[in-house]
């Protein structure tokens, strides 16, 4: 129980902390970054832009290789069978009258041959399944495929066969290349676009410099030397003395109360949320309500559940009444807002008393020096730390200190790793540092982070803040549509966006019109790759979704659904939600 009470105040911390303001600080001038950030900015995307206009447009960039194929799946004992028939080369069509297939789709593919965690070569094939709002693929080792299959792959059979260790079932997956994979050379306009991209977003660069394998929290008592300056720092700007709040305390009362008045016509407060996590539902699942005793079916083996055992604290509190509850939950909401409060208190003032005591203490000097040697030799900071060091040492060193440290967010609700991108991005906004600053905020906009679990119903909070690089005067159409468009060969530090980010940031954006235009003119050109118009395709779908009014939904909706009959793929379209 302290273990998921702990887990659930530092998923929710930082959000409380930040709804003073929304989701970041905002300026006097509407954005996340000063005005003196803003403009330093804009007179560097000038001389890019200057740059861009004499660069050398020769170059083209080529598709991923792409084919057409039916693709396959199949369970059971006859997986054997049939992977002998399509090692005899039986055509699909026959294969799907002899065996009742679990999937059987004619689509457009992709390929792609990449590095995983692992360090081993693989290939994949993807196929999206628009109409149906799916996806499918399949992942071999290179050194199987180059063992098992030989190119071109025209009218052949690629497929991976598995029996499963826990109740030894077999599996089939398959894909029937009807053509063999090849790339095209993207248009002249997707080119530029592309190249745009490439001249804002420094490819040499990487806004995290810490190694994802070496990650740690950061700890104090394996600080010395940052333990030392802090406890210095409080003493000679010591806090007021908190008020006792009990996490636990507070979940409990919530819990019991759920517990005893359970509000069956309550909305759920996420509902609101455009986007869901598509899960599996088991339509055979046991209506618990109609059931005694809890059971969890293993290999048809029932066995009864144990109940979680109420903590101490739920059965004292259930002793109580309902007014003593009350007056405990009231204290302890009290408490909990008086210790907000004087913190709130003490961080207005310490960026000044940092200068202060930086400029006339030499021991406090003294000992910030050693934390930040400290920090840059183990690749070790925290947020404090790096604060202090941008009011005094400079923010290069408070920027440098940052892109160490990666931040892995412990929920979906955790909006440290947003915040810490945040920081950085105004620390190299202020520094000059665009090649950083431009990465950074994209991966704000894209929702670029790593967190252990991530559920939908977090994203709502989660903005996207295009105004802040429409203010920057870059050609925000050309730069947007150049991440999106994939591409064979791209370099390893090459951005590319996420569709569905991409799509609400576009939504929220103050030039819509134009952008449309572009948006579907990418769907239905005819000379751009299959796989680049589908994705044009989800992205205007989800620009269309995050509009915030009605008629303009409808609207937009309704210019993608004219152009459906034209397109190389099957597609719903834009369907009113109701």
């Amino acid at each position: 129980m302290k273990y998921c009470i702990t887990l659930l105040a530092l998923c929710i911390a930082p959000m409380v902390c930040s709804q003073s303001y929304g989701e970041f600080k905002v300026h006097p001038n509407g954005l996340i970054y000063s005005p003196a950030a803003v403009g330093k900015l804009k007179h560097i995307v000038d001389s890019l832009n200057l740059k861009f206009k004499v660069c050398d447009f020769s170059k083209r960039f080529q598709s991923l290789p792409q084919a057409q194929g039916y693709y396959v799946t199949l369970e059971g004992t006859r997986c054997k069978e049939a992977l002998a028939d399509m090692k005899a080369g039986m055509a699909p069509e026959t294969f799907r009258q002899k065996y009742p297939t679990e999937t059987y789709a004619k689509l457009p593919l992709y390929e792609k041959r990449y590095t995983d965690y692992d360090k081993k070569p693989m290939i994949t094939w993807q196929m999206l399944d628009i109409e149906h709002n799916d996806q499918h693929g399949l992942e071999l080792p290179m050194a199987d495929y180059q063992t098992q299959f030989k190119e071109p792959l025209v009218q052949q059979w690629v497929y991976s066969y598995e029996v499963w260790d826990y109740d030894k079932s077999e599996h089939l997956t398959a894909i029937y290349f009807t053509s063999a994979p090849t790339r095209i050379t993207l248009p002249d306009n997707y080119s530029r676009a592309i190249q745009y991209a490439l001249c804002m977003i420094d490819t040499t660069q990487s806004v995290i410099l810490a190694d994802r394998d070496q990650f740690q929290r950061f700890e104090r008592k394996h600080t010395k030397a940052f333990s030392s300056f802090w406890n210095y720092l409080e003493k000679k700007y010591p806090r007021a003395k908190s008020r006792p709040f009990n996490y636990e305390l507070e979940f409990t009362l919530h819990q019991l109360n759920n517990d005893e008045t359970p509000d069956t016509t309550a909305a759920y407060p996420f509902d609101v949320a455009e986007e869901v996590d598509y899960t599996g539902i088991d339509t055979t699942a046991v209506d618990t309500t109609t059931v005694d005793t809890a059971v969890m079916v293993v290999d048809s083996v029932a066995l009864p559940i144990e109940p979680d055992k109420p903590s101490r604290m739920y059965r004292r509190l259930q002793r109580m009444s309902k007014e003593e509850r009350q007056k405990l939950m009231a204290e302890n909401e009290a408490n909990y807002r008086y210790n907000y409060v004087q913190d709130s208190i003490w961080e207005s003032h310490l960026a000044e008393r940092v200068q202060t005591l930086y400029a006339t203490d030499k021991k406090f000097k003294s000992l910030l020096h050693n934390a930040y040697e400290e920090a840059k030799s183990q690749n070790n900071s925290n947020t404090d730390l790096e604060r202090v060091v941008a009011w005094t040492l400079g923010g290069r060193e408070a920027l440098e200190m940052k892109r160490r440290r990666r931040v892995v967010g412990g929920c979906s609700m955790d909006q440290g790793p947003r915040i810490h991108a945040q920081e950085i991005a105004v620390l190299a906004a202020e520094t000059t540092h665009w090649e950083i600053f431009l990465r950074s905020h994209l991966d704000i906009m894209n929702d670029r982070f790593d967190r252990v679990s991530d559920g939908s119903y977090a994203y709502a909070g989660r903005k996207t803040y295009i105004r802040e690089l429409e203010v920057l005067d870059i050609n925000l159409t050309d730069l947007l549509v150049g991440i999106t468009l994939r591409i064979d060969d791209a370099s390893p530090h090459h951005y590319f966006s996420s569709i569905s980010r991409i799509g609400r940031a576009l939504a929220e954006s103050q030039n819509r019109e134009p952008i449309e235009k572009t948006m579907l003119a990418a769907v239905t050109a005819s000379d751009l790759d299959i796989y680049n118009r589908q994705l044009f395709y989800y992205l205007y779908l989800n620009y269309v979704y995050n509009l915030p009014e009605l008629a303009q939904r409808e609207a937009a909706g309704a210019q993608l659904n004219a152009v459906l009959a034209s397109l190389p793929f099957a597609a719903k379209g834009y369907v009113k939600k109701e």
